[in-house]
């Protein structure tokens, strides 16, 4: 499935979890509510009209924090992950993401641009919103 066509979806959508092993990533995300005909194309929808999946990142080339190369793995900076933009292009995705923490004191923004080059980017379509 080319989850390019429906990047535009993911504004104000979330990332629940970054799985990072050497050379692979898994994100688990799902889009913001979607009206169905507004769709570029049939996919199927969770229940609370969401699409929801993993992007897959197979051979990563390089992975980039505000332009700045990571020397550790990718992993949630915290538990809320708002997408802001998500972009692809030639091997690349670009993920703006709005890190928000919420302690007993007052919310705690953080913004990062995710740049990351690999070989192989697929989405696997989980519309149950089931993540194993």
């Amino acid at each position: 499935m080319n989850i390019e066509k429906f990047s535009a979806f993911f504004h104000d959508g979330s990332i629940t979890a970054i799985n990072h092993l050497k050379k692979s990533i898994v994100i688990f995300m799902e889009s913001a509510e979607i009206d169905e005909d507004d769709l570029p194309d049939k996919i199927a929808l969770s229940s609370n009209d969401r699409i929801c999946g993993k992007l897959h990142l197979e051979g990563i080339k390089g992975i980039y924090e505000n332009g700045t190369p990571l020397s550790e793995p990718l992993k949630m900076k915290y538990e809320d992950a708002e997408i802001a933009h998500m972009e692809f292009a030639n091997n690349k995705v670009e993920i703006q993401i709005k890190w928000n923490f919420n302690p007993p004191k007052p919310l705690i923004a953080d913004f990062s641009t995710i740049d990351i080059e690999a070989t192989k980017i697929w989405w696997e379509n989980i519309p149950d919103g089931k993540f194993d």
